[in-house]
């Protein structure tokens, strides 16, 4: 969970810091106070895109910093993975002065926006009204079912051996298409036979270019070389004046640091003693053959013409062979290649067909308890009428298996159940939605779930349910919700107040947690616009009611 939000110099935000703590957080304020730049910065920190535009103009920078509890194991092992190990906590900051030039770090490191995007679908979970469309598209589905499901392990069996059986069906289809003319055979076999003759090993043109280099340049690097060893190793030289050096070092024995600093000379005196041998082991190797150079030089020669015939290096000229070879063995032997493949393909069509069959069983059943389940979060949130069911068809095979999922809903009495999209209303799918982040994010693990303002367009009872509800998910996570409504925001643990301030020159927007008068005040602001002390008085009915509800 986020436990800790500092923003500077971003929007109408010059510097605010909030230590956040864990259960249902509320944000309320005016119209175009600034609930929404609380949202953009915490999506900034998990890898949203950071613009200039959004640096104010009391610093040539915009700063935002998060500190995040962690107990996902699969946002652990990716930050270890990629060499950012966590002890359960981690701090993202992000820097954009005006040019654009934005900075990331975690954890005091340079970090990849990619990377925050990678684990910030594990962390937080942003959700607006403009969500819902994604359960209106029906190609979604199948994905939200299978998150249902919740067996990984099968559905990367089934991708799998649809890779296996896909590749298999390419390589047939591409060997029954190729033109083979049987008069090829002698000029493949040709090819075959000079690739076998030059007895290719890999790296090899690699080591003979250094052996060529080194020889040619022979003169000079023993020229150099026995001047070096003049002034390493000769009377005088540096091996000789460390040795003097290091006697009269170990003379003293009265002080500590001193010692110190001779032992570490006394082990760079014997590693460069080593070096010096290295030198001359290097030395006494070498020699000048013009025999030998003219056969590097030949080898080399013979190498380049088949890079040039058959591909630009050792590895591409061993697969350039590999492929001759196939199309020779299929002109030789084309109808009995052809039907082991095919045999292959349908084999491999088979585990998968078994694999995909499986899983739909498992979907099958697992649909039938998901629709059980959203018709009670329905019932709770006031669709009592409301219908669900998810229909599985058979389609294409692809790597997820061959089923079609659509979710089918009707919400009066006698209608016939249609799809989402022909009979859901707004604040219906907001809280379909919702329902489905009930089920959902127990079994995702998600730290955080922000919800933004999707409680538009209802009232009364129904936002009570509401608020109800985003306090049941916050018993598995920490829970942000951004409302106009006063009895979601009673429905909070925590209050926050945003609030602009508009002066002559600036506009600034701040946040500020509420205490229990505040709340109240702030929740009558909200119902009706006044701080009457009727209107006070409901607020505090509302509140103390609710939160009596939700502790019981």
């Amino acid at each position: 969970m986020i436990t800790q939000l500092t923003i500077r110099n971003f929007i109408l935000i010059q510097d605010v810091t909030l230590t956040f703590r864990s259960g249902f957080s509320v944000f309320t304020g005016e119209t175009g106070a600034g609930k929404s730049i609380l949202i953009d910065a915490i999506g900034i920190l998990l890898g949203d895109r950071f613009l200039s535009d959004a640096v104010g103009h009391e610093s040539p920078k915009a700063f935002l910093e998060g500190q995040f509890e962690v107990s996902n194991e699969t946002v652990i092992q990716t930050l270890s993975l990629a060499g950012y190990p966590v002890d359960r906590t981690l701090t993202i900051t992000r820097e954009c002065d005006k040019e654009g030039k934005s900075t990331s770090r975690l954890n005091g490191k340079p970090v990849t926006v990619s990377l925050l995007k990678e684990i910030g679908v594990f962390l937080i979970d942003i959700h607006n009204q403009h969500d819902t469309q994604y359960l209106l598209n029906d190609k979604s589905h199948l994905g939200l079912l299978d998150r249902f499901v919740n067996d990984k392990a099968a559905l990367t069996q089934i991708k799998q051996a649809y890779h296996e059986y896909d590749t298999l069906r390419q390589d047939l289809a591409s060997k029954q298409k190729s033109v083979l003319n049987p008069d090829e055979l002698e000029f493949l076999q040709f090819q075959s036979q000079e690739i076998d003759q030059a007895q290719l090993i890999d790296n090899e043109d690699v080591h003979l270019e250094e052996q060529q280099k080194e020889m040619m340049a022979y003169e000079k690097i023993v020229l150099h070389l026995d001047a070096a060893m003049t002034h390493l190793d000769e009377q005088n030289g540096v091996s000789e004046k460390l040795h003097l050096a290091l006697r009269e070092l170990k003379s003293i024995s009265e002080s500590d640091r001193i010692a110190a600093t001779t032992s570490n000379i006394n082990d760079l005196y014997y590693e460069l003693i080593d070096k010096i041998a290295d030198l001359k082991q290097t030395k006494s190797l070498m020699s000048f053959d013009e025999g030998e150079l003219n056969a590097i030089q030949e080898r080399l020669y013979t190498i380049s013409k088949l890079k040039k015939k058959y591909g630009s290096s050792i590895t591409a000229i061993k697969e350039k062979r590999q492929e001759i070879d196939e199309r020779i063995n299929l002109i030789n032997r084309r109808d009995e290649i052809l039907a082991e493949l095919q045999t292959r393909v349908d084999a491999a069509y088979r585990h998968y067909r078994e694999l995909a069959h499986q899983m739909s069983q498992t979907r099958l059943s697992k649909a039938r308890e998901l629709e059980e389940l959203v018709i009670r979060q329905c019932r709770d949130l006031y669709l009592d009428k409301a219908r669900f069911t998810i229909l599985l068809n058979e389609g294409p095979d692809s790597s997820s298996g061959y089923d079609q999922a659509e979710f089918l809903i009707s919400m009066n009495p006698g209608e016939l159940l249609k799809p989402l999209t022909k009979v859901a209303s707004g604040g219906e799918l907001s809280r379909l939605m919702l329902g489905l982040k009930v089920i959902f994010n127990e079994l995702q693990g998600i730290e955080t779930v922000i919800f933004d303002e999707i409680d538009a367009g209802v009232s009364g009872r129904v936002a009570t349910a509401i608020g109800q509800k985003m306090h049941r998910i916050a018993r598995s996570s920490q829970v942000f919700a951004v409302t106009h409504l006063g009895q979601v925001a009673a429905c909070g643990d925590s209050h926050y107040l945003v609030t602009k301030t508009q002066r002559e020159q600036e506009t600034q927007t701040s946040i500020h947690v509420l205490d229990y008068d505040q709340r109240i005040h702030e929740l009558s602001q909200i119902s009706t616009g006044t701080s009457s002390s009727s209107s006070l008085s409901a607020a505090k009915e509302l509140l103390d009611t609710l939160q009596a509800s939700l502790h019981v």
